[in-house]
């Protein structure tokens, strides 16, 4: 027991260092968990501290890592086979490929030439453009002085001025004002005259802006002049570029897929690394998953383990108390030894009394005035009540039926009839029932023994029993309260062996049957007991 002990301590200790190690407890926190309490040494107790129990984490699938890294190598091995064929094909395109011909040459030259007469339409447009910007430049600075001006001005033309200059003069010759409104009208007359300088202003700008507007048109007439030359280049220049590229569509038609060849090999590269770099990913992060799961598993079943062991001590004092009620329960209500045997004999000597040689002897009439007690769950048949597979069965001669044959009745052996209870009971006792009334009187004498035998099995009993207890009291005790020495383990299983229930023999006798059902003894424990302890003796 005590290497054993060991041997759970060591686990226990490794188990936590294991803990240690994945969470990174401190030093103080591994000697605090790791301490062993030591057998008959005093140990204050302390209150535990709460631990928060893990949460039990679900092992990582491998088969799921499996079918993507599989999935992975097949697309790694069809893009190395796709690569081997590129390489051949190009191979096989370069040994046929030609330097370019005259022709080719010629038409190249011819559309550099067209190229740069493009080039030279471009640099004229773009200059007639400079141009055009300036012009609206100085269009805009002139329409923002122009605005400025128009502004300022209530009247735009000088007869409106005029106008309104006479209109005031008019308004002070012909209506009477006050000083203060004669003061605000003429400072409004020399507002007006003055202002006829800046409406003139006015007027230059705007046939200024005129004239720009005059000239802007003439610039994007040149513009859309120089468009036609560039569109005219662009032609002449497209159409020479479809005569090179057919001459190079005869001399390339060997190489014309060479650099889509080669764009699919180096894409099939970068598959295939990539592909390389998952698996590795893959195999990184399930390892991850998988320490992490150990490392859980490792704890929570430490956190298990000893969350069982704390219940079991907890529970450990409930347990005794709810084993120690139900014992004295068991012993306050149990029954004396043998009782159910006794009690059997009791019954059977009350019913067979019936059948002695005195009840017998009483005159007919007496007896059919006085009926016998029954007993309870026992009934008394009357011989009207048996009919005749009764009769079959029974070993009791049914008789001749009313109008038979003539003569005299034969003297014959009373047969007694009974009951399943009364049959299990004999059976009890190992005894069996009378079959005649001849033989009720021996059966009653074997009753009186068995009892007087089960009486004093009892007696034995009782003292065996005050015995055991007194031995128990005063035998030693462990620190959990069991006896010393105790023998721990399972309990050994109960051997069943079969055995008939019932036992049925057959007697017939001239004209009648006899039926004997005999049903083995229960032995109740008390009784198993005692026969063990007699057999060990």
């Amino acid at each position: 027991e005590s290497a054993g002990q060991n041997r759970k301590q060591q686990a226990y200790i490794g188990t936590l260092y294991t803990h240690c190690i994945d969470h990174t407890m401190t030093t103080t926190e591994v000697q605090a968990a790791t301490e062993v309490p030591v057998a008959d040494a005093p140990v204050e107790k302390v209150a535990p501290k709460k631990v928060e129990r893990v949460k039990r984490m679900e092992k990582p699938d491998r088969r799921v890592m499996d079918e993507q890294i599989a999935k992975l190598q097949a697309q790694q091995d069809s893009c190395h086979n796709r690569i081997q064929e590129i390489k051949n094909i190009i191979e096989s395109k370069k040994d046929g490929r030609k330097n370019g011909s005259a022709a080719s040459q010629a038409a190249r030259a011819r559309l550099n030439e067209l190229r740069a007469a493009s080039k030279a339409a471009l640099d004229a447009k773009a200059a007639i453009r400079i141009e055009l910007a300036a012009v609206d430049s100085a269009r805009d600075k002139l329409r923002e002085e122009t605005k400025s001006i128009k502004d300022k001005l209530s009247f735009v033309k000088v007869e409106q001025i005029d106008d309104e200059i006479g209109k005031l003069e008019a308004r002070i010759s012909h209506t009477t004002m006050t000083i203060d409104e004669e003061r605000k009208t003429v400072e409004q007359i020399k507002q007006l005259r003055k202002s006829r300088e800046n409406v003139k202003l006015y007027n230059d700008r705007l046939e200024k802006l005129q004239g720009d507007d005059s000239m802007r048109r003439a610039i994007i007439e040149r513009i859309k002049e120089q468009d036609i030359v560039i569109n005219d280049c662009k032609a002449r220049e497209a159409a020479q570029k479809q005569v090179l590229d057919g001459i190079r569509a005869k001399e390339d038609a060997q190489v014309a897929d060479i650099p889509a060849l080669a764009n699919e090999r180096n894409e099939s590269y970068e598959i295939i690394r990539e592909a390389r770099e998952a698996v590795r990913n893959l195999r990184a992060q399930f390892k991850q998953k998988e320490d992490e799961y150990y490392a859980n598993e490792r704890l929570w079943r430490a956190q298990q383990a000893e969350e069982k062991k704390r219940m079991w001590e907890a529970n450990q004092a409930e347990r005794d108390e709810r084993a120690a009620r139900r014992k004295a329960w068991e012993a306050e209500n149990a029954p004396e030894p043998f009782d159910k045997e006794v009690v059997a004999c009791e019954q059977l000597m009350a019913y067979m009394r019936k059948y002695t040689v005195e009840a017998v002897a009483t005159p007919a009439a007496d007896a059919s005035v006085s009926e016998p007690k029954q007993l309870d769950g026992m009934t008394a048949l009357k011989r009207d009540d048996i009919n005749d597979f009764d009769v079959m069965f029974a070993g009791m001669g049914g008789g001749k039926k009313k109008g038979g044959g003539k003569g005299k009745k034969s003297a014959k052996v009373e047969v007694l009839t009974h009951s399943l209870d009364i049959i299990a009971s004999y059976g009890l006792l190992k005894l069996s029932p009378p079959s005649t009334k001849e033989a009720a009187a021996g059966s009653l004498e074997e009753l009186k023994e068995k009892k007087e035998h089960f009486l004093k099995k009892r007696v034995e009993a009782v003292e065996k029993k005050k015995r055991d207890a007194e031995a128990e009291a005063n035998a030693p005790k462990d620190a959990n309260g069991q006896p010393a020495g105790a023998a721990k383990g399972k309990k050994g299983k109960r051997e069943r062996r079969g055995r008939p229930l019932v036992t049925v023999t057959l007697t017939v006798t001239d004209d009648a049957v006899e039926v004997t059902l005999t049903v083995p003894e229960k032995k109740p424990k008390e009784a198993e007991a005692t026969e063990a302890a007699e057999a060990q003796a």
